[in-house]
């Protein structure tokens, strides 16, 4: 929230150090994707890089301690908390979850509905987000889908268990560069 942008922080320094090296270890890859964008710096390696989140608001109950409406609020961000930690599950009971749920996947289907056409890698990036991309059922030609990336937090990309996919993934975007597609992350 604070830099408007996904991963742009201990997930996206992680995301930057595995994609570009440790140079570019101290930067963010959302804040590298944003700037590049916004300030039109033409970077090659960034131009064919986009960033989205599944949500467009956090997740997470405590992104919002301190915001002044928040006990308004109380009922949604427990809901937005359990639909987070739910990643087993593609159908709930509680149909305040379900709703919230099915809402979150359309608005994932019309953000993936717009790159249809567009030659990409679609790189759902840990349990949550592949649950997602599953419920949101688009699927084109045009992508190559690599699942069984972990999300980037807690430093899953340097953990040896993830070290196959993890260098699928860099194999993949070293051939975007060189060949110049657009790829989601």
């Amino acid at each position: 929230m604070k830099h408007g942008a996904p991963v742009s922080g201990s997930s996206g320094l992680s995301m930057s150090k595995h994609l570009f090296g440790e140079k570019y270890s101290h930067i963010p890859l959302g804040i590298m994707v944003k700037k590049n964008m916004t300030e039109q710096l033409d970077r090659p390696s960034l131009n064919v890089l986009g960033v989205m989140n599944v949500c467009q608001i956090p997740m997470q109950a405590s992104a919002y301690q301190g915001f002044p409406k928040a006990a308004e609020f109380r009922e949604l961000f427990s809901l937005l908390e359990n639909l987070r930690t739910a990643n087993q599950r593609d159908h709930f009971s509680d149909a305040k979850l379900q709703a919230l749920q099915n809402l979150i996947a359309q608005k994932l289907q019309e953000k993936l509905y717009n790159l249809i056409d567009r030659r990409c890698y679609i790189i759902p990036c840990g349990r949550f987000a592949q649950k997602f991309f599953r419920i949101a059922n688009i699927t084109s030609p045009n992508w190559t889908v690599l699942l069984d990336i972990p999300h980037p937090s807690y430093n899953n990309w340097s953990k040896p268990q993830y070290q196959s996919a993890i260098n699928e993934m860099i194999r993949a975007f070293a051939q975007m560069r060189s060949h110049t597609p657009s790829v989601q992350l």
